[in-house]
């Protein structure tokens, strides 16, 4: 089976900063630190949505949100 490689755009310092931003709102909202496993696999998904070609904060911010893509206790 082939292969397909997608061109990643790079994470610049402007773009960690929103991510950043983005992650600790929601973190802040959920009651948890930026350290815990929860708060891990959101940022490794802001990371995905990014490279996937999400760049809007709004865009980002509601897909994290999202209740499909949260886990609820």
């Amino acid at each position: 089976m082939a292969k397909t490689d997608w061109p990643k755009e790079p994470l610049t310092s402007e773009t960690m900063k929103m991510l950043d931003r983005i992650l600790r709102e929601w973190c802040a909202e959920q009651d948890c630190e930026s350290s815990s496993d929860a708060a891990m696999v959101q940022a490794k998904a802001l990371i995905d949505w990014f490279e996937f070609g999400v760049r809007d904060e709004a865009e980002l911010s509601r897909l994290l949100r999202d209740e499909l893509t949260t886990k609820q206790s």
